[in-house]
């Protein structure tokens, strides 16, 4: 089945009613029949319900399909993407152990790694993303979790995941990827090596910019029952309006992201060559730097991309994004409105600093025509260069 098939066929059943869409059951308590099935009615913890928390039809739902896309057998739907990297983390590494991170890696996911891992006992050490099969030097005794993120949120560098994922395969460890900004729709990463896949489902699967969830997918039914544990252990739910809302992103997902994908591609081909940009960070342009891997593992891309601006003040990046009629500024992407994004990188980078002396600024495209779209980011570049001018004279 193609995905874009699977995207709109679930195997949810909610007789004798059955709705076309999702069924949403909002409960905490559900009631069972027998003092027996009360009894043992933690046995369907992994696959049955047994308390609201633990699962409902709705999250059942979203995870098969999720499942689906990713390739996997098992997934678990969880309050964020956050809380699937910190579940994961959880789950997988114990006191002593060591766990790989890129030094482009989300954020909060390097401030966990630094602070509350380091503080039960977890040590870290972050590597250059673009690495591939030279990771093998940086592996310990203790290292038992590799995390990929490609490509990196702001920066965009693409990793050779089946390289990192046969290094760390030959050293027994585990290798979990957060590829949120393709999709599953864009970069399988179990069938590129990954044992776990994660995604933040707020993102492209929502689509709306109105919810917030994650997920985690794996192949192996242990290790998702080690990771099912965890979730329960820290009193993991979610909402079934949540799931409904994300279950009818995907029916849209695979149209979104070809529109937003190509009037990416159109913007980011208008920024080209432009002089107040200095670069443009999208893989799937010729000339980025990560171009012939995104050939290679990508089936598809999103409308998410980067530039580096020429070096200026302050002053000139707030004339050029806050005075913007079109773009809002805004953390997020994948949602039917374009947002921007200004990065501050410097100190970031614990490996390999960053380079560029201007600012980057991380575009989402929504569905607005990209013409507009494209006025928009121009008369914004129009407002920056000439403060810039006036600095240097």
């Amino acid at each position: 089945m193609h995905d874009e098939t699977r995207l709109l066929h679930s195997d949810s059943d909610d007789e004798p009613f059955r709705a076309l869409t999702i069924p949403v059951h909002r409960a905490s308590t559900l009631v069972f029949p027998t003092v027996e099935d009360f009894l043992t009615r933690h046995s369907r913890f992994y696959d049955g319900y047994s308390y609201g928390l633990y699962g409902h039809p709705a999250s059942r739902a979203l995870a098969g399909q999720i499942a689906a896309l990713e390739e996997g057998s098992r997934a678990i739907i969880v309050p964020s993407g956050m809380a699937a990297i910190s579940v994961v983390n959880l789950a997988l590494l114990r006191p002593g152990d060591h766990v790989l991170l890129p030094d482009a890696v989300y954020a909060p996911a390097r401030s966990a790694a630094e602070g509350f891992l380091s503080a039960l006992g977890v040590t870290s050490t972050f590597y250059d993303p673009l690495a591939g099969a030279g990771i093998a030097k940086l592996f310990q005794p203790t290292t038992r979790l590799v995390w990929v993120e490609s490509p990196a949120s702001f920066t965009m560098e693409v990793q050779d995941v089946p390289a990192i994922a046969a290094a760390a395969h030959d050293r027994g460890a585990l290798v979990a990827a957060d590829c949120t900004w393709a999709s599953p729709l864009g970069f399988k990463a179990l069938r590129h090596g990954a044992d776990v896949a994660v995604q933040a489902l707020s993102k492209h699967v929502g689509g709306h910019s109105d919810l917030i969830l994650g997920s985690v997918t794996v192949g192996d039914e242990a290790l998702f029952r080690q990771i099912k544990d965890a979730s329960r252990y820290l009193g993991l739910g979610v909402s079934p309006d949540d799931c409904f809302l994300a279950q009818r992103g995907l029916g849209t997902l695979a149209t979104r992201l070809e529109r937003q994908t190509v009037s990416a591609m159109k913007v980011a081909g208008a920024l080209s060559g432009h002089p107040g940009v200095e670069r443009i960070l999208f893989p799937p342009l010729p000339g980025d730097r990560g171009h012939a891997l995104w050939c290679r593992d990508f089936t598809g891309a999103s409308g998410v991309f980067s530039v580096v601006l020429e070096p200026n003040r302050d002053a000139a990046l707030a004339a050029f994004l806050e005075q913007m009629s079109l773009f809002r500024i805004g953390a997020s992407w994948g949602g039917l409105h374009s947002l921007v994004a200004p990065a501050r990188l410097d100190g970031s980078r614990s490996v390999v600093p960053w380079q560029g002396a201007g600012p980057v600024v991380r575009f989402s495209i929504g569905l607005e025509h990209p013409d507009d779209l494209i006025g928009d980011i121009l008369e914004g570049l129009d407002r920056y260069r000439p403060l810039n001018r006036v600095a240097s004279a």
